[in-house]
């Protein structure tokens, strides 16, 4: 507990006491050259997660995002414990219990591969991982692993995530058509399994009244592929006077 000061007197010419002038206040220097760390060797508030793991992605699980047909992807992480993982197998187990299930494996060396507009063929660990090192809000060194169109941005004593989630999705849809329809294009019923969903619900909501139904109605349709959108889901989008961004 900090200690009040004593005050201390000085003797006047006269004889009486005042109290001395307190002590001149220095200010810290932030000067070039001061002391304490920059503020690119401070490190990253990260918290550990679930460690790396292989994406795994399905000719008939898809849906739509963003305007763009997509396998929905399942993380199979690598960590021992995890599904069928045993210690020392790099998440084999996990990866091989999908396969009997019917998914792809992403390779991590597939290419090609861009994240915010740079190319990953060069990238340490995967070309759709990144592994970003900081430490706890505990203090203790991690590795959290993200894919690569995730990067963290420091925000005061906060991290950010921003996204480029265009780069993420053209890479999964064309490892879609690589991996899972052998370089062919989408069939009628894979496209009907993607859409189908969003159809319903842009259907379902335009009975509703009121802005929650309006805003839904323009996610979802957002989200449909233009060249998908029916006759019916036009009228829709017409009635509700929705208009959509420019594609």
């Amino acid at each position: 507990m900090p200690t009040r000061a004593r005050k201390t007197t000085s003797k006047t010419a006269q004889g009486a006491s005042k109290p001395s002038a307190p002590p001149a206040f220095s200010a810290p220097s932030l000067a070039r050259g001061s002391a304490g760390p920059s503020l690119g060797s401070v490190p990253l508030r990260l918290e550990p997660g679930r460690g790396p793991w292989t994406w795994c992605i399905s000719a008939a699980r898809l849906g739509c995002r963003n305007g763009r047909i997509v396998p929905l992807a399942v993380k199979a992480f690598h960590a021992p414990g995890i599904s069928a993982n045993i210690r020392g197998d790099n998440g084999s187990g996990y990866v091989q219990q999908l396969i009997r299930m019917g998914y792809v494996p992403i390779p991590h060396d597939r290419l090609p591969c861009v994240a915010f507009g740079e190319d990953r063929s060069t990238a340490p660990d995967s070309t759709y991982l990144h592994r970003w090192q900081g430490v706890s809000l505990h203090g203790y060194e991690v590795d959290h692993w993200r894919d690569a169109w995730h990067r963290p941005q420091r925000l005061g004593n906060q991290v950010i995530w921003q996204e480029d989630a265009e780069g993420r999705d053209l890479f999964l849809a064309e490892a879609l058509r690589d991996l899972c329809n052998g370089g062919e294009d989408l069939s009628d019923v894979q496209i009907t399994l993607a859409t189908r969903p969003i159809l319903q619900r842009i259907r379902s909501e335009a009975t509703m009244d009121g802005p929650g139904a309006r805003k839904l109605v323009r996610q979802m349709a957002t989200h449909l592929p233009r060249e998908h959108h029916t006759d019916d889901v036009r009228d829709i989008l017409a009635r509700m006077e929705i208009t959509l961004p420019a594609v």
